[in-house]
């Protein structure tokens, strides 16, 4: 099951020769599905208790911080007991968060973010993630930590300094 906000992204995902010969080899059981789909508000019903692994990659920090931890429930409910969820987003103090900050028109609030072209941006702490994920949702940490990356242009002599968070959470499995 492939999600995405975008009908136009889903549209593309169902015209993907891969996609489209997989679903016709597949049997019933094993289809490839995309759903347009906003998860701070639900999941399509087929998307409940159906995935050994989520992803969930640069999808939460557009979302308003009021509405995430609810948008994350609805993630989380889309594991498996026992599976896993495989996170990466933005980082507190990434270099285009501090170019954002010098700005008062950019910030809406704390570490959330209007970009240049109307997008939305939240800057995640590991504690940010450590809150949602395992204290509110009950997920356990099977990795969480920062990624800095520096990126040199030579032509524009630049240097970006990226900042983002990394994490691997677990559901738990069932009680016996």
């Amino acid at each position: 099951h492939g999600l995405d906000i975008s009908s136009e992204a889903v549209q593309i995902l169902r015209k993907d020769p891969r996609f489209i010969a997989f679903n016709e080899t597949g049997s019933q059981r094993r289809k490839a599905y995309g759903h347009v789909c906003d998860i701070s508000r639900a999941l399509p019903p087929l998307c409940y208790g159906v995935s050994n692994v989520t992803t969930l990659i640069f999808c939460l920090s557009a979302i308003d911080p009021s509405r995430q931890k609810e948008a994350a429930k609805h993630v989380v409910d889309s594991l498996k007991p026992g599976g896993v969820l495989v996170f990466r987003d933005y980082g507190r103090y990434d270099e285009a968060q501090m170019k954002l900050g010098t700005s008062r028109s950019k910030r809406i609030k704390d570490n959330f973010y209007r970009k240049h072209d109307g997008t939305k941006c939240y800057y995640f702490s590991l504690e940010d993630l450590e809150d949602l994920f395992c204290d509110d949702l009950r997920m356990e940490v099977l990795e969480l930590k920062y990624l800095r990356r520096v990126y040199g242009n030579k032509a524009q002599n630049q240097v970006r300094r990226r900042v983002w968070v990394q994490g691997r959470f677990k559901k738990p499995s069932v009680e016996q």
